[in-house]
């Protein structure tokens, strides 16, 4: 049998590939244009709108944003308008408020040096920048509610919502900014000052349904899988885990079962993937934490992840103390030949932050959503997948 039998592309599983068509986010796609299209035509004398994308994890609130980006750039350059749409995950590119802002910076030019400069002349430099070139701007910025949690005393969004003060009473070349949370509940670190900038402005992207979950999962299965190699039994099965709880149609998950069902069924030497396949895969993950969850983790917080899924393997208890975790973490970093960090409690508040490790105290740490009886089989397979990542 040809290596390849099963999957035509598996990237088209990843949690980072955009399909061209994203199934029941048209209606939040048309609220996006009404709102920043008539901007476009009259962009010289815009202010900026401010956004709020709410909704689960899962939902497509990425995806939808991401590919109304690409739709407002063409809009804007058939109209003569030279927009820049700029995306910023505040997890992955913003520990702090100067690392948010010195990547928000990269990404609109290489031309700004951000090695002196403060958070404050970073976004100042930003906007002289695109008065300079005649570029307008709109950003999104995901996960802002995870920035607020970690950073409550940066008040990231006083800075973001007020850059028209640079040039007081004058039009901002930024004409959007886009904020991505899981809820409105970030709104509760906020000043008062903060929240009404903000304004009113949210878009909300509610659970998908059994039905919809599976026309989003079918047509994944139609670009990453040979014609037959998943058959509609296989498939019914992934559709009814993702949309049922705990899934609850996070379709991130769904994702994760279509690719390591078909890994498996691919190194059993099958052609198909069956619902046995799934069950197995399903034993062992955690609809908590996705292959994106492990990618979007730095080195450190792999670490310590891994020397906790170490540390409760090794006590057969659903959750182990402080002090034994930091033990194995530096068994792990010695193993990896690498230096332990010296901010081992920010790394770990982090990882409590993302939702991936519960601390109850410090003598009780563990895994969110993982029960003692599933516990080995889970931890076995996250073991493995770390160690993927490490290399």
């Amino acid at each position: 049998m040809s290596s390849g039998s099963i999957f035509k592309d598996r990237n088209k599983l990843s949690p980072y590939y955009i399909p061209k068509r994203l199934p029941y986010r048209d209606e939040q796609i048309r609220i996006l244009h009404s709102i920043y299209d008539a901007m476009i035509k009259d962009v010289k004398d815009a202010y900026p709108r401010f956004t709020q994308i709410i909704g689960p994890t899962g939902t497509g609130k990425t995806c939808t944003t991401i590919r109304f980006g690409e739709q407002i750039t063409e809009y804007a350059e058939k109209e003569g308008v030279n927009l820049k749409y700029i995306y910023v995950n505040c997890k992955v590119d913003g520990a702090t408020r100067y690392v948010l802002f010195r990547n928000l910076v990269r990404k609109l030019t290489p031309k700004i040096s951000t090695r002196s400069l403060s958070p404050e002349e970073m976004l100042r430099q930003f906007v002289e920048y695109l008065k300079a070139e005649n570029i307008f701007s709109i950003i999104t910025f995901d996960e802002i509610d995870y920035f607020v949690q970690i950073n409550p005393k940066d008040h990231i969004i006083y800075d973001l919502t007020r850059t028209t003060e640079t040039s007081p009473g004058e039009p901002s070349p930024i004409i959007g900014e886009i904020f991505i949370a899981k809820s409105l509940r970030w709104h509760e670190r906020l000043d008062p000052g903060e929240k009404s900038t903000l304004g009113l402005g949210v878009i909300e992207f509610p659970r998908y349904t059994s039905l919809q979950v599976r026309e989003i999962l079918s047509s994944r299965v139609e670009e990453a899988f040979h014609p037959g190699a998943v058959s509609e039994e296989t498939l019914d099965l992934v559709s009814d885990i993702t949309a049922n709880p705990p899934v609850n149609g996070d379709i991130r998950v769904g994702l994760d079962l279509l690719y390591y069902s078909g890994n498996l069924a691919e190194n059993q030497g099958l052609d198909r993937v069956l619902p046995d396949h799934v069950r197995k895969v399903y034993s062992e993950i955690n609809p908590s934490i996705t292959s994106e969850d492990i990618m979007n983790l730095d080195k450190n917080g792999r670490l310590i992840l891994l020397a906790l899924v170490r540390s409760l393997r090794s006590s057969g208890s659903a959750y182990v103390g402080l002090r034994d975790l930091r033990k194995n973490y530096e068994v792990i970093c010695e193993e990896f030949n690498l230096k332990p960090t010296e901010r081992f409690e920010e790394h770990l508040q982090d990882l409590i932050y993302r939702g991936i490790v519960d601390m109850k105290s410090l003598t009780e740490l563990g895994i969110s959503g993982v029960s003692l009886i599933d516990l080995d089989q889970f931890l076995s397979s996250l073991a493995e997948k770390l160690r993927k990542e490490m290399k």
